[in-house]
């Protein structure tokens, strides 16, 4: 879910059967969208780094799990690894408009391999399950103060339908649809693209759209959200309240136990307007695979 910054590029659940039948009220409520604000110094945001592409302008969302490489989703992979920037920040924006070149030198480090898995594909659009969408980011430079490796989930029976799961990222946290456009106007690729949001009928035909409107600000957020389905490979959330939206793309899924934060999920899709359903890839299955690419990786 890439924000265009500074708007999941799409990637709608439409294949999960995510209804177009959300109020006005309901969708204007979904402001991490309706996640607070992480501040310097927790916890949470020791792991946490923005992946931002400086040429096509989108940020994305990646854990740190260990000391030059990030866990991300496969979709964020830019062009080129030039254009990649690893941020170590709360506020992505204080530090890439920074006037000082060592706040710059410090906190932006330059990426320099993006590995994504061999089952991904962006163009395939059929597929419900088993994306693939995980990455690995590499970078050179030594990592600030106050940042350290995301702990991994060991004891997966924690991951239960109706558990708890707290959520980060950088992205979208307000989504505004008040504006009516008519639906003969509308292009297939302005609602793929996130730029339209359509009510349809039985028969699939639109019978109201509306302009979206997305806003964020680069600023780190967290929030919770309950588990609703759990694959092999992906664990689906109940985010009618709170959850991930365009920007937290790659961002980690944690499970709480006795107070620490045990990553297990990278945000991958969500539902159109980020306030029904959100997806994430089971890194846990993928384990195997992310210790070989590191050791390729370094």
């Amino acid at each position: 879910m890439k924000l265009m910054v500074i708007g999941l590029s799409a990637l709608f659940l439409l294949s999960c059967g995510v209804k177009n039948d959300a109020s006005h009220t309901q969708i204007k409520k979904a402001s991490v969208i309706n996640g607070v604000r992480v501040k310097d110094g927790e916890a949470i945001a020791s792991s946490i780094v923005a992946v931002y592409d400086v040429k096509a302008n989108y940020i994305c969302t990646g854990s740190l799990i260990a000391p030059n490489v990030v866990l991300t989703a496969a979709h964020c992979k830019p062009d080129r690894i030039s254009n990649l920037k690893v941020v170590f920040a709360t506020d992505v924006d204080s530090v890439m408009n920074s006037l000082e070149p060592d706040v710059k030198a410090e906190y932006i480090l330059q990426a320099t391999d993006f590995k994504a898995h061999s089952s991904y594909d962006p163009n395939n659009e059929t597929i419900e399950v088993d994306v693939g969408d995980i990455a690995l980011v590499k970078f050179k430079g030594a990592i600030p103060a106050g940042f350290k490796p995301a702990t991994f989930l060991k004891d997966e029976s924690l991951l239960k339908i109706g558990n708890t799961v707290t959520v980060a990222g950088f992205g979208v946290n307000y989504v505004d649809i008040s504006k009516e456009i008519n639906p003969k106007k509308v292009k297939d690729e302005d609602i793929e693209y996130g730029e339209v949001y359509c009510e349809d009928d039985m028969r699939g035909n639109h019978v109201k759209c509306f302009k979206v409107e997305m806003e964020g600000d680069g600023i780190l957020r967290q929030g919770e959200a309950p588990i609703s389905f759990i694959h092999q490979t992906e664990v689906r959330l109940n985010e009618k309240k709170a959850g991930t939206c365009s920007g937290d793309s790659g961002g980690p899924a944690y499970i709480k136990k006795d107070g620490e934060l045990f990553l297990f999920g990278v945000t991958s899709r969500g539902s159109a307007l980020c306030n029904e359903v959100g997806v994430y890839t089971n890194a846990l299955y993928y384990m195997p695979w992310i210790n070989d690419t590191m050791k390729i990786l370094n």
